[in-house]
């Protein structure tokens, strides 16, 4: 079976996650947790400019603290959240010659499947949308029926985004042919999710994971 094999933010979607809860929030008479998640992540983010952290461990760090700003929320009040944040702010903002890519794939009859580090919930739901056959992000731990404000899972990115792919996978009974399947990503830190398959695609790449695919002759997509 061939599978395609997509990320979704800045591949699938131009919208960040992050900053679609962080709207919310500060809509939604959370703005005092807007501010200290934001103000969290300014040093790490200063240490990332200057080449002391990479931008894997912000990112990492980014989405680990994401669910601060549903701490509190029981299971209804985090689903509107949701539902606002992928039908409002993340599914407007599709890449058009990536969305033509997935529609060609589903036609073609391979397996759809879409793996994020962004919160699970969130990423279950755009691939509802899409007609994912299946989707794997970052869990968002809930205790006594409200959200804690921690993970609940590692988050799903790096070398975890690869090996929760081939856990999905598995999950899915999905006797998958990875030199014939596809994968696409813009990140240098999805190199190891892109490495899965025998047909990696960058998508508006950063400037590392351009010399990498450039390198090895990968197909890059720019352009809306």
């Amino acid at each position: 079976m061939i599978a395609a094999l997509f990320d979704i933010e800045g591949t699938l979607f131009t919208n960040p996650i992050g900053k679609g809860f962080i709207e919310y929030a500060s809509l939604h008479g959370r703005r005092w947790h807007s501010n200290l998640y934001f103000a969290s992540l300014m040093p790490l983010f200063l240490l990332s400019k200057l080449n002391l952290i990479s931008r894997e461990t912000l990112n990492r760090t980014a989405i680990a603290r994401m669910p601060r700003l549903i701490q509190g929320y029981d299971f209804e009040q985090a689903e509107r959240m949701f539902a606002w944040v992928v039908d409002d702010f993340i599914l407007p903002s599709g890449r058009k010659r990536v969305l033509e890519r997935w529609d060609h794939h589903r036609r073609l009859g391979h397996l759809m499947m879409i793996i994020s580090g962004g919160p699970a919930p969130c990423v279950r739901r755009i691939g509802e949308s899409l007609r994912a056959a299946g989707t794997a992000g970052t869990e968002i731990l809930m205790r006594h029926g409200r959200y804690t404000g921690r993970i609940g899972s590692p988050v799903v990115i790096g070398r975890e985004k690869a090996a929760r792919t081939l856990r999905l996978a598995d999950e899915l009974a999905a006797d998958v042919d990875w030199a014939a399947s596809y994968t696409y990503a813009d990140s240098i830190h999805d190199l190891p999710f892109l490495e899965l398959a025998g047909h990696p695609v960058a998508v508006h790449p950063d400037p590392k994971l351009e010399r990498v695919a450039r390198d090895r002759g990968w197909p890059i997509v720019d352009g809306e």
